[in-house]
């Protein structure tokens, strides 16, 4: 995961100093000139590394949960599956939160788009599984509900996937 994270920055760092370079030698008009000053430059790289960094600090987190479920579910421990399944969706819940808060670049906004709507699919994932879980932990089957856990699950993955593409990370 660390290599991606320097490839991101690396490759942000280029887009920092082409952008630089383009806006400099791009004096049209002022609008055009203020849009790509270096100031704007620099904030906009900023909000990338920033988002970059809170989707690594999000990736852990939701790897972490989904590992715990995946312990739990192994070993039919259904009261800590229906933990960790509302821990999954509180987390998820508070990735999404945080990703809304982020102006990343052009560059980066169609990956910021996919990384929600992974995050939105691990949160339906999560809310399904805990319906199971605690149908499971009752008595009673659950097998729909987990079935819609995982494939919301593999559709957050899918985007997920996609996200890190857009970001120039294959």
């Amino acid at each position: 995961m660390k290599k991606y994270i320097y490839f991101i920055l690396f490759i942000l760092l280029i887009a920092l100093i082409v952008g630089f370079f383009v806006g400099s030698q791009n004096n049209e008009n002022t609008s055009q000139a203020q849009s790509n000053s270096p100031l704007n430059t620099f904030k906009s790289a900023y909000q990338d590394i920033a988002w970059v960094n809170n989707v690594q600090k999000h990736l852990k987190i939701l790897k972490t949960d989904l590992d715990s479920i995946s312990s739990a579910a192994n070993n039919s421990n259904y009261t800590a599956l229906v933990a960790y399944a509302q821990q999954t969706v509180n987390d998820t819940q508070n990735a999404i939160q945080e990703n809304d808060q982020y102006t990343v670049s052009s560059k980066l906004q169609d990956a910021q788009k996919e990384w929600g709507a992974a995050l939105q699919d691990y949160n339906s994932a999560g809310q399904y599984l805990l319906q199971g879980a605690n149908e499971a932990k009752n008595g009673t089957v659950g097998a729909e509900n987990f079935q819609k856990a995982k494939t919301l699950s593999d559709s957050g993955t899918a985007h997920l996937e996609k996200a890190s593409e857009l970001a120039g990370i294959k």
